[in-house]
């Protein structure tokens, strides 16, 4: 199915959550205003149960989001997000999703410069401002994929396997990655909306969980990737605090505070 984004859509109430969906997909559990929008007509407000037609769009922004359910697999979409949906495909322009794909599937996340082509299990996807991506593995034994760009498509795709817990960057163009970053996989849990504000559990959580503890015991030293620059193909620069620092820091005496 071919569609085109409303240029209106992109500008009306600052951070947007777009969707555009096939017809007979029905939302699932909504969090937050949500605004429905069909070309022609006048925005209104949706909740849970409203079935899509062709070309709609769902607008939020703070403190919303929404799940969808298809073919098996679940999106989950943030706040602050524009996400665009054809079939299992979608296009993340700005905020997060989490996608649980379902065995022997591989789905395809496009932003503004990249494709990335995900596989089955379970993925945090963040678009970031260059045009690429954040992918943090949470759960999956498969490679992600760099497919260039919708215009410039690479054949045969870059691979890329992360165990649960690992971050990397896909660069804008969509041809390749950045180092792979080891973060706190339960901390990630036990923080995000995506993963535990929804009504339902997300399916196979406790085995994510199980994996989550096994990451804590293994790690002898914490890692938080924090982007710090990202405005072109070639610039991603990651911090990534030391953890000698961080303990020299923690022994200085404390200083009183109002």
């Amino acid at each position: 199915m071919s569609f085109r984004v409303p240029s209106l859509l992109l500008l009306v109430f600052g951070p947007i959550a777009l969707l555009l969906a096939e017809p007979a997909v029905e939302l699932g559990h909504v969090e937050g205003r949500v605004l429905s929008r069909v070309e022609g007509k006048k925005l209104e407000r949706v909740g849970a149960a409203h079935v899509l037609v062709a070309g709609e769009a769902l607008i939020t922004g703070d403190a919303s989001r929404f799940e969808i359910k298809t073919s098996g697999g679940i999106w989950r979409v943030g706040r602050r997000a524009v996400f665009v949906l054809s079939d299992n495909n979608a296009r993340l322009l700005a905020g997060t999703a989490l996608l649980q794909v379902p065995s022997d599937q591989v789905w395809s996340v496009t932003s503004r410069r990249s494709v990335l082509g995900v596989p089955a299990g379970t993925w945090l996807v963040q678009a970031v401002d260059n045009g690429g991506f954040k992918i943090v593995c949470i759960d999956s034994d498969q490679p992600i994929q760099a497919k260039g760009e919708t215009s410039k498509p690479l054949d045969p795709a870059v691979q890329l396997k992360l165990r649960p817990g690992e971050l990397v960057f896909l660069q804008p163009g969509g041809a390749t990655f950045s180092p792979i970053v080891t973060i706190f996989l339960e901390e990630l849990l036990a923080t995000s909306r995506l993963v535990g504000g929804f009504p339902d559990e997300l399916p196979g959580l406790r085995r994510i969980v199980n994996q989550a503890v096994a990451q804590r015991d293994r790690l002898k030293t914490l890692s938080n990737a924090v982007v710090v620059g990202a405005t072109e193909a070639g610039s991603f620069q990651i911090a990534v605090p030391n953890p000698a620092e961080k303990k020299a820091e923690a022994a200085k005496p404390s200083e009183a505070k109002p």
